[in-house]
């Protein structure tokens, strides 16, 4: 049955890694599993909500509130609705690009087509569907693995490719997303990039329109999953070029057959159309591209953290990709046609990835942006195989091959360590890691030197804060100085004057200063309190304490006391208002706190006060 398939070995490792992600999806990931009842949830919900909305609901828009409430009720996909944000004309805008939802397809229109037939509520989130998605994400993955295995084959031996799989399945946070995360879209990336791949390399063979129309659906696939894949543009572009000469024979080829040129760029815009059109439909304009709340700090990039910080450190939580970036060298000695390409697309997508200003991507192991770039490094790493495997000092094999074997089996148990909650997805300290390190069991002791949980909404530690922080005050109005802006002369809580706000003066005076201006500690928490008078019930005087982290005027945490307030009509009643400062973006980032009489009542406030309690401890 194996005798007509080459490279015998790899095909089997192929089947092994297959194998065993089989065997920790089927373990892992269950619907009825109350851990993680359902796939379609969080950022994949996102991706997929074009779908049932579109071909189930007729409601693009997402104009029909009852659905989405009905289906978010009963299959929970989030906390929060943070999928979308206000469109025009009451429609609300999908957040996430539309490409995700092309490759959800197919199974979706399957799902569809059985789910009443085996009783199953057509509503596009009951089982079929949420099984169907990770049936597509499995699929993809073997077909991911498959074709990793045919790029290295066309460049190293059957040998080399064995262990370049077992090194970028099992030994890299691949094995994570796959396994455990496989609906999330950088696996299916990886696999998409690996036709990237692939069809660069015929391309170059032959220079045929179908190469070319495939390299450009899948450029373009994966462009319209995610915009920054459009880096990938560099690969073909430069792959085969080695100095001046080079690019001018390919720009004088694709001079002389225009049409494939043209073909490239008419379908790369018919993608970028698909995104732009709904965009269009959705908010009425085409350059609403990044609709999240983070967005990129190209002048002020993350990269040092993204490789090293124990938060989320691509090279701490994956080390065995030092020795792929030190293939880069052997690359360029052994095949120096592709060095170019490859290592310039390197730099430029870890540049743009690690300006992500949520640099450290949320709840996940390793940095998973990079996941779908092993399709490409398994050049440099194959590069750096093939030099221990030649190298005739055989101490130099046996330690670095050894150092390698090493580091795959810290991979899976540190993944192990991922999915039991040791290894925090958000809260990684230095400190923490290094006493968690090979540990099966940890005890609460373990868990202090993790970093402050950001989720926090109270400051549990207020009554007793001197065994753990500094307390200092950083504002303090009484508004008995004759220049205030609103002064009245009334019974105030303390002195003669308090302040008014009413439909023509919203706003209190504000505290606004820069986050490094107030402290240099990683976190602060900051108590905000106010004495209130309200002169109508506060259904008619709808005010609050606001505090906010914000970026350019861009506030990218913001907290109000609303839904604490409880105060009564004329009576002074204090109210206060606790705020843990989020992960600072930028050095000049700004808190801000003032008081906002939202209603069109007037409102009377005294004594404002903010505290700020620092750490004296903070791990790192």
């Amino acid at each position: 049955m194996f005798q007509k398939i080459k490279s015998k070995f790899s095909f089997f490792v192929s089947l092994f890694l297959i194998l065993t992600i089989l065997v920790c999806q089927y373990r892992a990931i269950q619907i009825k599993n109350s851990k993680n009842p359902y796939p379609i949830a969080w950022d994949v919900y996102g991706y997929y909500l074009y779908l049932p909305a579109t071909f189930i609901y007729n409601d693009l828009g997402l104009q029909n509130e009852k659905w989405i409430k009905e289906t978010r009720e009963k299959y929970n996909p989030s906390t929060t609705f943070y999928q979308v944000a206000p469109g025009i004309n009451n429609k609300k805008v999908i957040i996430y690009s539309v490409g995700y939802s092309f490759i959800y397809a197919p199974g979706f229109f399957i799902a569809n087509c059985f789910a009443t037939s085996f009783g199953y509520e057509k509503d596009g989130f009951s089982k079929p569907y949420q099984l169907s998605l990770l049936y597509t994400a499995l699929i993809l993955s073997i077909i991911g693995i498959f074709m990793l295995r045919k790029i290295a084959l066309h460049f190293f031996s059957d040998k080399i490719t064995s262990f370049l799989l077992l090194i970028i399945v099992a030994g890299t946070n691949y094995f994570f997303q796959a396994t455990y995360d496989g609906v999330m879209p950088h696996n299916i990336l990886f696999t998409i990039n690996a036709f990237i791949i692939w069809f660069t390399i015929k391309w170059h063979e032959q220079r045929t329109i179908k190469n070319m129309f495939l390299l450009c659906f899948f450029i373009g696939l994966a462009t319209i999953c995610r915009p920054t894949e459009l880096i990938w543009i560099i690969v073909p572009l430069l792959w085969n070029v080695t100095n001046k000469a080079s690019f001018l024979e390919k720009f004088n080829f694709l001079i002389k057959n225009y049409s494939q040129l043209l073909l490239f760029m008419d379908g790369l815009i018919v993608a970028f159309c698909i995104q732009l059109f709904y965009l269009k439909y959705a908010t009425g304009n085409i350059f609403e591209v990044n609709l999240h709340s983070e967005g990129f700090s190209f002048f002020d990039p993350y990269t040092y953290q993204f490789l090293f910080s124990y938060k989320k450190g691509w090279l701490i939580y994956t080390p065995i990709m030092i020795f792929a970036i030190i293939g880069f060298y052997h690359l360029k000695k052994q095949i120096g046609n592709i060095w170019l390409a490859l290592f310039l697309f390197f730099i430029i997508n870890l540049y743009v990835v690690s300006s992500w200003e949520c640099w450290w991507y949320a709840a996940s192991f390793s940095q998973r942006p990079m996941v779908e770039t092993y399709t490409m490094m398994v050049f440099p790493l194959g590069c750096f195989l093939n030099w221990i495997h030649n190298n005739s000092k055989k101490w130099i094999v046996v330690c670095l091959s050894a150092v390698l074997g090493i580091l795959i089996l810290l991979n899976m148990f540190q993944t192990w360590q991922y999915k039991n909650n040791i290894i925090s997805p958000e809260q990684m300290t230095k400190q923490y890691y290094w006493k968690i390190f090979g540990k099966r069991k940890i005890n609460e002791e373990d868990r202090k030197y993790l970093s402050v949980d950001r989720a926090q909404t109270t400051f549990k530690e207020y009554s007793n804060y001197n065994t753990n922080y500094f307390k200092k005050e950083i504002f303090s109005l009484d508004f008995e100085a004759e220049n205030n802006q609103s002064p009245v002369d009334t019974t105030a809580v303390s002195g003669k004057k308090c302040f008014l706000l009413n439909s023509a003066i919203q706003f209190s005076p504000a505290l606004e200063q820069e986050y490094y201006n107030i402290t240099h500690k990683d976190y602060i928490w900051i108590r905000a309190s106010v004495w209130v008078y309200l002169t109508a019930p506060y259904s008619e005087s709808n005010s609050a304490i606001v505090i906010s982290t914000e970026n350019k005027g861009k506030p990218y945490k913001y907290l109000t006391s609303e839904s604490n307030f409880n105060t009564k009509i004329n009576s002074w009643t204090k109210i206060h208002l606790d705020f843990l400062t989020p992960d600072i973006r930028h050095k000049n980032d700004v808190i801000k706190i003032y008081f906002w009489n939202m209603g069109n009542k007037s409102v009377l406030i005294d004594d404002f006060k903010i505290d700020v309690f620092e750490p004296k401890t903070v791990f790192e």
